[in-house]
């Protein structure tokens, strides 16, 4: 018998695969960003830094050519020309012994921070009124050259770089992932085309069979290939494992249904013998003979009875594990399998009218197989008459979708309804049956969407309902 177990932790390998190597391209994408962007920052800053010492040294040149006497009308011309696009302010001022005289700024671009003349000599990095300066210092006795720019400047300037190569590389990490995709796609389209047919043939497991044995290996990746050979081995031989027990169960059903039947034949002939030869002395039966004859007769009926149930627990197990649409079953009347089942059961049981209360005009119909209805009642009804040991009748009514047997017997214990419908579980040694009963009923009734439900009543007895699996 299949069973069908789900895992509570599903996951698309597909969509995994595409997930990880997104991941894996955005982490190489953003460490490749981040070491660009602090390469990018660092060589920029240097070579800012070279401009300004550049610009600085370029007005040292200029004005050590010029006499003293004429800086004052000369410098202001070069200091215009280098803040041209007011990227770097420029001062330039007479210094004596490393003192810087207050009144001898010769010349001084506009917009330029007043602190100026009071850098120290070389780079430095400082805040006035809030706005952060790089500057440059230049000492070239008896001139002092000191250019600065703006840190905001600097700093749009590598924002504008970066994203002029931050778009780029969104894009190329787009298309990547796009063509992953696609990828992946592609190489699974083999392996989901062969799940969806294998769905389709799911309901003919031969037709399955045949289709994982015909696959085109050169379709199919290398390492799913030796997966799916021994998948199909282990399918066909859990197959034929299937159809030997299966033939098993036929031929052995067929062989002792043939000696039992003559045991039958025989046993009723020795009745007859008996009832034509009656005891010379009192003109009657020996009723020794006959209780030994009836008795044989009875444990005939069980054993053909349990052969019956055998072969057809038998032929359950190897259909499929459902019914795939459940309302093409055909409709069971109640009452009709109800009457069929006391009819068969009448002959062992002759008070069986009184033994057991139908509500007729309760009783509809299910969406079941007639004779799969008459076997779980004869099981169930059976049991109940053996096993009840009580004074009154056993009750049948049907509410809405439930059919239900009642009786008022000894009932069971509460840990043993759990074993009820197990195989070949008697509540005793002593009991009568083979434990079958319960089981070949469960089974039935599983394989066309129903169930069987045990209960036990408040007062004394057992509660069996038959009703459909609520999806």
């Amino acid at each position: 018998m299949s069973a069908k177990s789900v895992s509570p932790h599903k996951y698309s390998l597909k969509w995994r695969l595409v997930l990880s190597i997104t991941v894996g391209f955005i982490l190489i994408w953003a460490a490749a960003f981040a070491w660009l962007y602090f390469s990018l920052e660092r060589k920029m800053t240097q070579t800012l830094d070279e401009r300004l010492s550049a610009s600085a040294h370029m007005v040292g040149r200029l004005l050590s050519q010029i006499p003293a006497t004429q800086l004052s009308n000369a410098v202001q011309p070069a200091v215009s020309e280098l803040n041209q696009h007011n990227l770097i302010a420029c001062e330039v001022s007479l210094y004596s012994s490393d003192l810087v005289l207050s009144s001898t700024i010769v010349a001084r671009t506009k917009g330029a921070p007043s602190a100026l003349s009071s850098r120290v000599e070389g780079f430095s990095t400082w805040t006035d009124n809030g706005i952060v300066w790089r500057s440059y210092t230049l000492k070239r006795e008896p001139l002092q050259v000191v250019t600065a720019e703006k840190m905001q400047l600097r700093n749009e300037l590598l924002a504008e770089i970066l994203k002029s190569i931050l778009l780029p590389l969104l894009l190329t990490l787009l298309f990547c992932v796009a063509l992953v995709w696609w990828v992946i796609k592609k190489e699974f389209t083999p392996i989901e085309q062969t799940t969806q047919l294998l769905k389709l043939h799911k309901d003919q497991p031969e037709r399955e069979l045949d289709y994982i044995h015909q696959l085109d290996h050169s379709q199919i990746p290398l390492e799913l290939q030796s997966f799916i050979e021994h998948i199909a081995d282990l399918v066909l031989r859990l197959q034929r494992s299937l159809e030997n027990e299966k033939n098993f169960s036929a031929f052995a059903a067929h062989e002792l249904r043939s000696p039992l039947t003559a045991i039958k034949l025989n046993v009723q002939l020795s009745q007859m013998m008996a009832q034509q030869s009656l005891d010379a002395a009192t003109g009657a039966i020996p009723q020794a003979v006959m209780a030994c004859l009836d008795e044989a007769e009875r444990s005939i009926h069980r054993y053909q009875q349990l052969l019956e149930q055998l072969l057809l627990l038998s032929k359950t197990d190897h259909q499929l594990d459902a019914t795939a649409d459940h309302a093409q079953l055909p409709l069971a009347q109640i009452s009709v399998v109800i009457e069929q089942v006391i009819a068969q059961l009448k002959p062992l049981y002759p008070q069986i009218d009184q033994m057991l209360v139908v509500n007729w005009d309760s009783l509809s119909s299910l969406q079941l197989p007639e004779h799969t209805l008459q076997m779980v009642l004869l099981n169930i009804i059976e049991n109940s008459l053996k096993h009840a040991q009580s004074q009154k009748p056993i009750q049948v009514w049907q509410q809405q979708a439930e059919l239900i047997i009642e009786d008022f017997g000894v009932g069971m214990q509460a840990q043993d309804l759990g074993l009820a419908k197990q195989r070949f579980w008697r509540k005793s040694a002593q009991s009568h049956g083979y434990g079958l009963g319960l089981a070949l009923s469960e089974s039935l009734l599983a394989k066309n969407g129903y169930q069987l439900q045990l209960a036990l009543k408040d007062t004394a007895g057992l509660m069996v309902k038959i009703l459909p699996v609520r999806k």
